[in-house]
């Protein structure tokens, strides 16, 4: 399955660049311009991951991500940006960001999309193989939970 990433990012040729860049590596990409746009979006569907800009017209990164936890409080948001104001990165931390990625003119676009995938696919095949298993005879069984 496919993994859904939606891209809030109002520089046009950043925005452009992250989201072909991450298509090309099998990732479906919603990118959005704006706070609103986001907001509008997260509302009509799951997202895996969120990217999000801090510097947005109308409405900031961290006002959006606040009312993205309100929507859906377990997606994960990776702050991407070069703003770093302490008192906006502190309220990131407690409205529970899960990264942040800098960019800039020195931020290395496929480093980016590697972290990015790293928060989409956590486990590699063989840890996920360790993992299965590990679990008892029958887990995963489609029936392990019927009652004889």
């Amino acid at each position: 399955m496919q993994d859904k990433v939606l891209l809030v990012e109002d520089e046009k040729k950043t925005g452009e660049m992250l989201k072909k860049a991450l298509e090309s590596e099998n990732i479906s990409v919603e990118w959005v311009l704006d706070g609103k746009a986001a907001i509008s979006k997260i509302q009509r569907g799951r997202f895996d991951l969120i990217i999000l800009d801090l510097k947005l017209p109308e409405i900031t990164g961290d006002e959006v991500l606040e009312d993205i936890r309100r929507i859906d409080p377990y997606v994960e948001v990776i702050v991407y940006t070069n703003y770093q104001n302490p008192s906006v990165m502190k309220k990131l931390i407690n409205l529970g960001v899960e990264g942040y990625i800098n960019k800039g003119s020195d931020a290395d676009l496929w480093e980016t999309v590697e972290k990015i995938k790293a928060r989409l696919d956590p486990f590699n095949e063989e840890e996920i193989q360790t993992l299965t298993d590990s679990l008892p005879n029958g887990f995963l069984h489609k029936d392990h939970n019927k009652e004889e």
